[in-house]
């Protein structure tokens, strides 16, 4: 037998954990895609008032409510009930947008999922 054909037994460890590893990071990969493709919502918190069950029940079409905010003010992008960036609004053809001025910063976004 030719030995120059035969892998050493550290050679070929070295190729067992190289597939193993490769191996778990294609699952990873696929758990990635999966929650990447995870639908979320997303809205804009433009401000917020305080009003009693009774003015509530009061209200009829063309009332105005009062929000918290100056118009100069940011708006809050919240994700699944949870503040992530402050923005601007901002017209985008015939709807509305949000332009990004803020994102919160990664470990706060973790904290705030708790």
């Amino acid at each position: 037998m030719d030995s120059r054909n035969i892998l050493s037994e550290e050679e070929m460890n070295a190729l067992l954990n190289e597939d193993s590893s490769r191996e778990e990071e294609l699952k990873m990969d696929l758990k990635l895609k999966l929650v990447l493709d995870f639908p979320l919502e997303v809205s804009v918190r433009l401000g917020e008032a305080r009003k009693t069950i009774g003015q509530l029940l009061n209200l009829t079409v063309g009332t105005v409510i009062e929000l918290d905010k100056l118009i100069d003010d940011p708006v809050e992008l919240v994700v699944n009930g949870k503040s992530f960036a402050e923005g601007e609004v901002i017209t985008v053809g015939e709807t509305f947008g949000v332009r990004l001025k803020n994102i919160i910063h990664p470990k706060e976004r973790i904290e705030n999922l708790r």
